[in-house]
């Protein structure tokens, strides 16, 4: 019995002490949680002040910004600082970067707005350096030299006449040089004779008379020579040879062979003439062109009239070559109207130094014409797309920005009005690709919310 008692006492001790545990660690773990309760609460204010700051800073920079939207709400705000971050870090480059991808800068200007008058036309040959060459003297063709579209040299030889009549004249010239040299002797002597009151009047007139009939004969037919393209240097030694009686170089000038010479550095367009065939003084027998420049004959509307103006540019464009545009400028507006087509026959002159051009060519011409001011203006490739907004980059003394802006028009010079600049920037007008591409690398990616960034 004495057992019993003792082991139940026993047992009510080891409850007691469970309870008294049990009861002690219940009320540790409340005070604990309450404790963690209130340092998870002080932490949070500042966290949520963190996030507020910086959604109220962009809200308020995006009202300032052209096409930009701001989402309000948590998870929004909550990315807010890491996306500004990178935003608001303007871009910068070395000078040696700058110059390897050849930036350009420049500002915006006020230009008037400038569309095309198409015009359609056709190729010509330049009449002001195209000659058709003529034989000066008859005779029978021995050898053709140039032909159609060989390029010839000024003085070059197009073709070789067997000319009895070349050879006539050369006789004469001799015989001219000779009776001037014997004329002016006399001439001479006579005045002597008549200083000396040896000789009358009268014949002192007949030899003078003589003398200049003489002269005149000689220099007639020297020039003639020269005109068929014997120089007067030649024409120097023949009659040096003359006086000191070289016969092999008067044998050699005393040929009936006749190399007509080219008048001009071109092309041959055209040849008629056949080995063998005669000759005669007033037919043409080569064209030859300096085809450097070609003509244009543009036709023009009569309500288009009023922009064609002497001197005007001229862009040239033909089917043939899609992707070149030739530069021309308008040398000859007539004064009377086609009274056909109701036109005017103008007359460009075109830039061929390629040869690409060939005459009877259809082409089609551009000329602008000013539909008045529309305010401010870029360069076409200064203007690029973000996160499918347009903007040029600034040029700012930290860096480069990048500036949305409204496109409101592109002309056919090249150029894209907008709005949201002003005079006084300075943009990059040549090289945005480069930056664009430099920014999506800092970025590592487009922002799709990014709508002023730097």
């Amino acid at each position: 019995m004495k057992k019993k008692n003792i082991y139940l006492i026993t047992i009510f001790i080891v409850v007691l002490m469970i309870f008294v545990y049990c009861g002690k660690h219940s009320h540790n773990d409340k005070a604990g949680q309450a404790h963690d309760h209130d340092h998870v609460t002080d932490e949070a204010k500042p966290a949520s002040t963190a996030v507020e700051e910086p959604d109220a800073h962009d809200h308020e920079h995006a009202a300032d910004t052209p096409g930009h939207t701001h989402e309000t709400g948590t998870d929004s705000a909550a990315s807010t600082p890491v996306d500004k971050k990178a935003a608001h870090a303007h871009l910068h480059f070395s000078a040696a970067k700058i110059k390897e991808w050849g930036i350009e800068f420049g500002s915006p200007e006020e230009r008037n707005f400038l569309e095309k008058i198409k015009l359609t036309g056709i190729v010509k040959l330049n009449k002001n350096t195209t000659f058709l060459i003529n034989s000066l003297v008859p005779g029978v063709v021995a050898a053709v030299k140039k032909d159609i579209g060989d390029v010839v040299q000024k003085g070059a030889a197009l073709c070789v006449l067997n000319s009895p009549a070349l050879l006539d004249i050369k006789t004469r010239y001799i015989k001219a040089y000779q009776d001037y040299l014997l004329n002016k002797q006399n001439y001479d002597r006579a005045k002597s004779l008549f200083a000396a009151k040896a000789l009358e009047r009268k014949e002192l007139i007949s030899r003078e008379t003589k003398y200049k009939t003489g002269l005149a004969d000689y220099f007639s037919l020297e020039a003639k020579l020269m005109s068929l393209g014997f120089s007067k240097g030649a024409l120097q030694t023949v009659t040096a040879a003359l006086q000191t009686e070289k016969t092999a170089q008067l044998k050699e000038f005393l040929s009936p062979f006749y190399y007509i010479p080219a008048p001009i550095r071109g092309k041959v367009i055209s040849r008629d003439l056949t080995p063998g065939e005669r000759v005669e003084q007033d037919k043409t027998i080569f064209e030859i062109s300096d085809t450097g420049t070609v003509w244009a004959i543009i036709d023009v509307r009569v309500d288009a009239i009023q922009y064609i103006d002497k001197g005007k540019e001229v862009e040239i464009l033909c089917d043939v070559y899609p992707h070149l545009t030739f530069s021309g400028k308008i040398t000859a507006v007539p004064e009377k109207v086609d009274a056909a087509l109701r036109t005017l026959k103008v007359r460009v002159e075109v830039d061929n130094e390629a040869g690409l051009l060939k005459p009877e060519m259809y082409v089609k011409g551009a000329v602008n014409k000013s539909i008045g001011s529309e305010g401010l203006a870029v360069p076409v490739s200064a203007v690029v797309k973000m996160s499918g907004i347009d903007g040029v980059f600034l040029k700012e003394t930290d860096g480069f920005e990048f500036k949305p802006v409204q496109v409101t028009g592109r002309d056919a010079a090249g150029f894209v009005f907008v709005t949201g600049l002003s005079l006084q920037d300075i943009i990059v007008t040549k090289g945005s690709f480069y930056m664009k591409a430099e920014y999506e690398i800092q970025r590592g990616g487009v922002d799709e919310h990014a709508g002023h960034t730097h």
